[in-house]
């Protein structure tokens, strides 16, 4: 049992990015599953003639979006709001309506199924057995309420990056035709991705570096600082500001690099996920990958460890500190510094001890 569990935490990061693949690869080509007619659109999908918001005519992005809005609102609710505010209008305030809602969704339904599995179904396991102790009970209400309360404002950003794609001023693409095929998708979504790692690595670092920023905006998530007080429920656990600022390189390098709509929708999807993940506080051996227990360090030392998904940034730029197992130590608990073990790597990118 015990070495189901070890393998559970050494690979749980490799089953989260294989379904995100699947997942990404499967909307990865519109083509294959939308109609070029656009008009047809809603029909052909939803099996009915639905309200098509005329905004969204020849429009691919708009008019994926009206689609999937047409799955929340009803036609009559359609017809209302665009007669109250045009079909433009409408269109983006019942999207953002959309998006408040499925991030809301997303947040509950992903910690609260990490939440069971570690804390309920297993946590005699990971936190008992092993003498580390769990986050209260007050802990979790206390990141409940600051991210639902966050969301109503950080729901508007992807609105903010659909508008922008919809308009036309983006490189953003909607077939992968449209960029020549397969092998140019591949390539531009790799350098997308490392593009958008390293916003987020110096829009992160920035945060804590500028004390206005760290004391009025991100200062607030890092009350969570100690490995008893990081959950599941952390994950969005912030002022709106600072998932916005944090989330931004998603929507800038929009305009730097060509990118398909639905993979773009795809890892937004997936940061949420990610999120959760890596503020349950556990080990697991996943580099080059920035799991959990890198981010617990960044949590309880604040100035490592500032990447989103992997760790080359913060080996390029000397901020990477590599802890070792829970088990062998109380994760690094704020203010102690082990004697060994634990690496940082200064500006060079070569390795030391602390």
């Amino acid at each position: 049992m015990a070495a189901y569990f070890q393998v559970f935490r050494n690979s749980k990061i490799g089953i989260v990015l294989t379904l995100s693949l699947i997942f990404t690869t499967a909307m990865a080509s519109p083509s294959a599953y939308f109609p070029e007619k656009l008009s047809l659109l809603l029909k052909t999908l939803s099996g009915s003639d639905r309200l098509v918001n005329p905004h969204c005519i020849d429009n691919p992005f708009c008019a994926f979006n009206d689609w999937v809005n047409a799955f929340l609102f009803r036609d009559a609710v359609k017809a209302d709001v665009m007669a109250r505010l045009g079909p433009a209008g409408a269109h983006y305030f019942l999207t953002y309506v959309r998006d408040l809602v499925a991030g809301s969704v997303l947040y509950y339904l992903t910690a609260g199924l990490w939440h069971t599995y570690i804390y309920q179904w297993h946590g005699d396991y990971f936190f008992t057995q092993q003498g580390f102790e769990k986050p209260s009970a007050a802990t979790i209400k206390d990141q409940i309420q600051l991210a639902q309360a966050s969301m109503f404002l950080y729901a508007a950003l992807p609105v903010l990056a659909e508008w922008l794609v919809e308009s036309g001023w983006t490189q953003c693409y909607y077939y992968v035709e449209e960029i020549g095929g397969w092998p140019y998708y591949l390539a531009f979504t790799l350098l997308y991705l490392a593009m958008v790692e390293v916003g987020v690595y110096w829009m992160h670092r920035t945060l804590h570096e500028n004390k206005v920023l760290y004391k009025y905006i991100h200062g607030l998530h890092h009350k969570y600082n100690k490995p008893s007080t990081l959950s599941p429920w952390a994950s969005v656990a912030f002022n709106p500001i600072d998932g916005i600022l944090q989330a931004s390189p998603y929507v800038i390098c929009l305009f730097l690099v060509p990118c398909h709509y639905l993979t773009h929708v795809a890892m937004v999807f997936f940061t949420a996920v990610w999120a959760t993940n890596i503020h349950d506080a556990m080990d697991g051996n996943t580099e080059p990958v920035m799991g959990s227990k890198y981010h617990t360090v960044h949590h309880t030392h604040y100035h490592y460890n500032f990447g989103q998904f992997f760790i080359f940034a913060d080996w390029m730029f000397g901020t990477l500190r590599i802890p070792e197992p829970r088990a062998a130590k109380a994760v690094l608990s704020p203010g102690v510094v082990p004697s060994s073990g634990v690496r940082t790597t200064g500006k060079s990118g070569r390795g030391k001890m602390d």
